[in-house]
């Protein structure tokens, strides 16, 4: 009696097992899915008239109502949808900036599949998810893309106030994402050091200063001044020789507008508003030429 129970039970197992088996090969053979999703990280602008993303998919034997979607940052609206046997559809932040009549294969299932984005601009930086699915399944996948600006005007300003003490400031234009200033010597990065950054027309600014006394100073000091763009794996540096006293030197010569923030910045009980004004004062002018 017992080994028949134990026989009925190793049946009722493998059965089991060959039922699953079936169903997964079943599923397989009626599943989309995404293989390979193309974004690439980080695009220059400027550098190249359009960027592609590609969303590579197999599918089985089911394919109706099969669809590809593509979302921006979140799914709650796509800015493309290609439905099979039907004209792709550019939508959204997206509207007009996509070539339609790219193709990215020659399978009609899988043709437009791909977004070929014209002109790309730092507003379209971000996470982008395809969606491709039948009636029956769905699969996505999401990459984030990046398209970022070096920085236009990059300075490295020294302004003695007195014969005590010396101003630093790093200040930079134009750069997108926000970039990250840091102000440093060779043996470590200074303490105290006020930072602003400002977004304007879709590009920041930033401005990091600090004051220091003379008699911390080594005779001569190097100042280093560096930005950083995390997101895009960016890094530029300036360097400036400092000879502590009653005179002051400067790597490169200051522009008025370097001398006015200088100023503001030096000047005891300046307005820190003041200061971080006439560091947007050159983006400001660049946007309106």
């Amino acid at each position: 009696m017992v080994r028949r129970r134990e026989a009925r039970r190793a049946s009722f197992t493998q059965l089991c097992t060959a039922l699953l088996w079936l169903l997964t090969c079943f599923n397989e053979l009626n599943a989309v899915k995404i293989v390979k999703l193309v974004v690439p990280e980080i695009i220059q602008y400027g550098v190249q008239d359009a960027v592609i993303l590609d969303c590579e998919y197999t599918y089985g034997n089911n394919t109706s109502g099969l669809v590809v979607k593509w979302f921006f940052r979140n799914k709650a609206r796509p800015v493309y949808q290609w439905i099979v046997s039907q004209k792709p559809q550019d939508m959204g932040i997206l509207r007009g900036r996509v070539d339609l009549t790219y193709r990215a294969s020659n399978d009609p299932l899988k043709m437009h599949r791909a977004l070929r984005i014209v002109k790309p601009n730092t507003d379209i930086s971000g996470d982008y998810t395809c969606v491709v699915s039948t009636f029956m399944e769905e699969d996505s996948k999401t990459k984030q893309m990046v398209v970022f600006v070096p920085e236009t005007n990059f300075r490295l300003i020294q302004n003695k106030t007195d014969d005590d003490t010396v101003n630093v400031i790093c200040a930079a234009d134009g750069a997108f994402p926000a970039p990250n200033l840091t102000l440093a010597t060779p043996e470590r990065r200074l303490d105290g050091v006020f930072h602003d950054v400002k977004l304007l027309n879709g590009r920041y600014s930033a401005m990091a200063s600090v004051t220091l006394l003379d008699a911390d100073l080594p005779s001569p000091a190097e100042f280093i001044c560096t930005l950083r763009i995390p997101l895009a794996n960016y890094a530029v540096r300036k360097e400036a020789i400092y000879y502590p006293g009653p005179i002051s030197t400067t790597p490169e010569m200051p522009t008025a507008a370097d001398m006015q923030l200088a100023a503001a910045v030096g000047s005891k009980g300046a307005n820190r508003c003041t200061a971080i004004a006439l560091v947007l004062l050159p983006a400001l002018a660049q946007s309106l030429l």
